[in-house]
């Protein structure tokens, strides 16, 4: 009995404990607690009794997905046009693509960067700077249909990026579906107008080293090198996901062809002895009488 009662009190110790750390999710019931019970916290949190572990503890997105929309012009102040990414938030009238099992570097760093102020992504300057410059390897990341990039043949002059929250929209009363995907609201400005040859734009270039060239790759004369550019060359117009998906598809057909193709391996039986020829044995003649 006694230690029946000793458990219950350390367990339902250790659940006010626990308490703490998972209301900072909602400031509201946070304050709810019991001044005990966060004192105990607070006594108990050197030695990491409990803590709420995960890696996001806390989902962004519940007032609202913050999303970065770069914008490029070829004329300063007026006939902005939006960049569109494949795989994040951006034309309001549009889903995200299923893209399991593909991971886009560029859209997932681009969360990470509306999460915080621009300084804190410096990469996300020299990504203005390679818009700026046209540069095909990183417009391919941005969006491989050229139909659907607005900057394809000509590279914009200036180029700005804003900070929204994007919602999902609601069906409506009468029940229909509506017709945007989303709906957003403007935050703030994420990162001011810049062009190529400004002073305080080239001087942050320097400052993250974001100028000049990387260094060019050695052409090989290998067998393999020259196939793989090729294969590249060939499925660069192919979206992403769509050819992770294939191959995955092509993986997976191959492996139930040998599958169900593969003969199964039958018993097989003890072989049969050839019958022994038999010697006759010389019977003892009769007697003759």
């Amino acid at each position: 009995m006694i230690q029946w009662a000793f458990f219950s009190v350390v367990a339902a110790t250790m659940f006010s404990i626990s308490l703490v750390p998972y209301s900072y999710l909602h400031p509201h019931t946070h304050d709810m607690l019991w001044p005990a019970v966060r004192k105990l916290h607070e006594i108990v949190d050197p030695w990491q009794v409990s803590s709420s572990y995960g890696l996001f503890r806390r989902m962004t997105g519940v007032g609202g997905r913050p999303e970065v929309v770069i914008e490029g012009s070829w004329e300063l102040g007026r006939n902005w046009k939006e960049l569109e990414f494949m795989y994040k938030p951006g034309n309001i009238s549009t889903a995200l693509p299923f893209i399991t099992p593909h991971q886009p570097r560029l859209d997932w760093q681009m969360w990470f960067a509306a999460l915080g102020d621009r300084r804190q992504s410096p990469w996300f300057t020299c990504l203005l700077l390679r818009i700026l410059e046209g540069k095909e390897d990183v417009l391919r990341l941005i969006q491989s249909d050229q139909s659907n990039y607005p900057f394809a043949h000509k590279p914009p002059t200036f180029v700005r990026a804003q900070l929204y929250k994007y919602h999902y929209t609601s069906i409506l009363k009468n029940g229909s579906l509506p017709q945007a995907w989303w709906w957003r609201e403007w935050v703030n400005e994420f990162h001011p107008t810049v062009n190529l040859g400004e002073p305080q734009f080239e001087s942050q270039l320097a400052k993250f080293g974001c100028k000049g060239s990387p260094p060019a790759d050695k052409p090989s004369a290998s067998q393999l090198h020259q196939t793989m550019t090729l294969i590249g060359r060939v499925v660069r117009s192919i979206p992403p996901h769509h050819l992770t998906t294939a191959l995955c598809l092509v993986v997976l057909l191959s492996i139930l062809s040998q599958r169900f193709t593969t003969p199964s391996r039958k018993s097989k039986g003890r072989p049969m002895e050839a019958p022994k020829s038999r010697r006759g044995k010389s019977g003892k003649g009769r007697k003759q009488e």
